[in-house]
């Protein structure tokens, strides 16, 4: 507690001393206040044949970041020909998501189906208003378009273990009853474990883990990488993408046993993986965007998070395809409501997002007047005026407002972790579809 208060009194005094007059004229100058997608062209001008871009969100929880996400996803969609938005959401889930947008042989029938496979906790995430519309606006868009030419949606996130192991299980049963009861009885390992806790404790008290057994499935898949009938069709992407997500959760939980970031690196890992991944399905000039929180999509390094041995797919994305490949989108807010729950699995509240602290980043862009308005880092007045690490604020799935001093707060050179920033003053909840 005591060293936290200490770098935030440093950070306040070092705005002072910069004379924090010139730095809101600076910010103010340099701003570009928005009321539609329209607005945008400055930004959209510095997107052209970057791989991957990033969209994050100071919360899970927050209608505003939703929407703008949504309306700048569409714009690059069907004005720049983007393949894919992958989400911070379940694989398995957005599976049968991608197949009603993409309108695949066995898809859900109505959006109403396809929006019941997001059936896991925090459910507001993803089974929102906001998200549907997203959801129907795709599946318009792909009317138009040839099966093969089809714009995709996906999940990145391997918390749906059981899913997945179910999903491979029943891909192998399509064509090999044998091989269903293998991988099943290779999974039994760890989908005995309904309680990810239990298969922890049980780690921890044998030093038995299930890794042989769930690596030797996504070798049987890989076996048929060959098979002309199998190999490369979307079944067997899948099936393998499924087989993988299993092992990075496993190796995820596993971690939780070590001290330091090794956990964490495991999920930020596949995130980069399967973004990657789709990248390579969909072909050499193939663009994706990507929803995250800003913790995962803002560069590791530009933070305290890196200095802690944390990385993410900001990082890893950037390190893999180049700075200039990359481009990352932050979000802000400084006041408002937000959905999170109190505790881990907790039920749904609108709590108040109280204004942000003195010196932050989210205090000192509210400084400028202006409702809501986005920065571009690549101008020089800005990127020297922001050359600085400063708290920035991150909201969870679970959320206690009256304690984020002391952890919502994350220590950021603005620049340096985005390519642009999008503030937006006041902020409300989802619309939450139940």
């Amino acid at each position: 507690m005591k060293n936290f208060w200490s770098v935030l009194l440093i950070c306040f005094v070092t705005i002072s001393s910069a004379t924090a007059q010139d730095l809101e004229n600076i910010l103010r100058d340099q701003a570009v206040s928005f009321e539609s997608v329209a607005d945008f062209n400055a930004l959209f001008e510095e997107i052209t044949d970057q791989r991957l871009v990033l969209m994050g969100e100071a919360s899970h929880g927050t209608s505003e970041f939703y929407t703008w996400r949504a309306e700048l996803s569409k714009y690059l969609i069907g004005e720049k020909g983007f393949n894919f938005i992958a989400v911070e959401g379940d694989w398995p889930a957005f599976s049968r998501i991608n197949a009603f947008v993409k309108q695949k042989p066995g898809a859900p029938e109505t959006i109403g189906e396809a929006m019941d496979a997001i059936d896991r906790w925090p459910l507001w995430m993803w089974r929102n208003q906001e998200v549907k519309d997203l959801v129907r606006w795709m599946y318009d868009f792909n009317s138009e378009l040839d099966p093969e030419e089809r714009v995709g949606f996906y999940g990145v996130d391997l918390y749906a273990k059981q899913e997945s192991m179910r999903d491979v299980i029943e891909w192998f049963q399509t064509f090999d009853s044998e091989m269903s009861e293998r991988a099943e009885q290779k999974y039994r390992c760890l989908s005995r474990f309904s309680e990810v806790r239990d298969y922890i404790m049980r780690v921890n008290s044998t030093g038995d883990d299930c890794s042989q057994e769930v690596e030797a499935v996504l070798g049987k898949v890989q076996n048929l990488s060959q098979d002309p009938k199998i190999g490369g069709t979307w079944g067997y992407f899948n099936a393998e993408q499924n087989a993988k997500l299993v092992i990075n959760a496993e190796r995820h939980y596993r971690a939780n046993l070590e001290r330091g970031p090794a956990s964490w690196n495991h999920r930020a890992g596949h995130f980069e993986l399967t973004s990657k991944r789709l990248l390579d399905f969909y072909g050499d000039d193939s663009q994706g965007i990507v929803w995250a929180h800003n913790t995962h999509i803002g560069d590791a390094r530009a933070t305290d998070m890196g200095r802690q041995g944390m990385e993410n797919i900001g990082q890893l994305s950037r390190e893999r395809w180049g700075m200039d490949n990359v481009y990352a989108i932050g979000f802000g807010t400084y006041e408002g409501e937000v959905y999170a729950a109190r505790q881990w699995e907790g039920n749904r509240e609108a709590m108040q997002v109280p204004q942000a602290i003195s010196g932050s980043w989210e205090n000192i862009l509210n400084e400028t007047g202006l409702d809501q308005f986005y920065l571009l880092f690549s101008r020089d007045e800005l990127e020297n005026a922001l050359d600085r690490s400063i708290p920035h604020r991150a909201i969870g799935v679970t959320y206690q407002p009256r304690q984020e001093r002391q952890g919502n707060y994350v220590n950021t050179v603005l620049p340096e972790r985005y390519n642009a920033f999008i503030f937006i003053r006041n902020t409300g909840v989802l619309d939450a579809l139940d």
